[in-house]
């Protein structure tokens, strides 16, 4: 199953401009995946793309984004990915775009080795910040979490058959699933915190 198929085919009339720069990115990122991508497009969007692809517009697009992302072959990946390569995809999976691009050229493996980089990376992050908290600092944190658990409020546990994490769910498909917002994982951490003890997303406005 191509997971992209999915981002164009609830278009029936004209494709919006962050699907004409997915089709971009996966003509140009993840080619193998394109002519199917293509093939579900009615003739007035492939009409549209083509008409894109061609424009000023796109060229400055395409050369934003090479000036941004380091450079790797998603048609050959290795099974195993070392720090360097998880750092590089890593900044691959800060822009929906580019995102979902490249989404359908990860397997399950790769996916939960990103989960875990994007987690140790977070973890790191965190460790830092609580090392530079004052100790009033911390008994408000720990005052805050004790009220947190004590509230009953329905919390977002995953689906059957899907991410069973926030974080995981942004992965696979680029929404927050409480929002139903487009979310990045690094747009998600300047927003929430994960309570260590659940899993839970924690307003960071709470914490204030």
């Amino acid at each position: 199953m191509i997971f992209a198929i999915d981002d164009f085919t609830r278009f029936k009339n004209e494709l919006p401009e962050f699907n004409l720069r997915l089709l971009l990115n996966i003509e140009d990122l993840n080619n193998a995946i394109f002519d199917e991508v293509f093939a579900v497009l009615t003739p007035l969007q492939q009409q549209q793309y083509s008409i894109y692809k061609a424009s000023e517009e796109a060229q400055k697009y395409r050369e934003e984004r090479n000036a941004e992302l380091p450079y790797v072959d998603f048609s050959n990946l290795p099974e195993t990915f070392d720090d360097d390569l998880l750092q590089k995809i890593s900044i691959y999976q800060k822009d929906g775009e580019v995102r979902r691009a490249i989404y359908d050229s990860l397997s399950e493996d790769h996916i939960g080795q990103m989960a875990l980089f994007n987690a140790k990376i977070y973890e790191e992050e965190k460790a830092r910040k609580r090392a530079l908290m004052s100790d009033e600092e911390k008994r408000k944190e720990k005052e805050w979490w004790d009220n947190y658990n004590a509230d009953p409020t329905p919390r977002f546990f995953g689906n059957m058959g899907e991410p069973d994490t926030v974080t995981g769910y942004i992965l696979k498909y680029g929404y927050n699933p409480i929002t139903r917002e487009p979310e990045t994982i690094e747009s998600f951490n300047k927003k929430y915190t994960i309570d260590p003890k659940t899993g839970d997303p924690i307003p960071r406005e709470n914490q204030e």
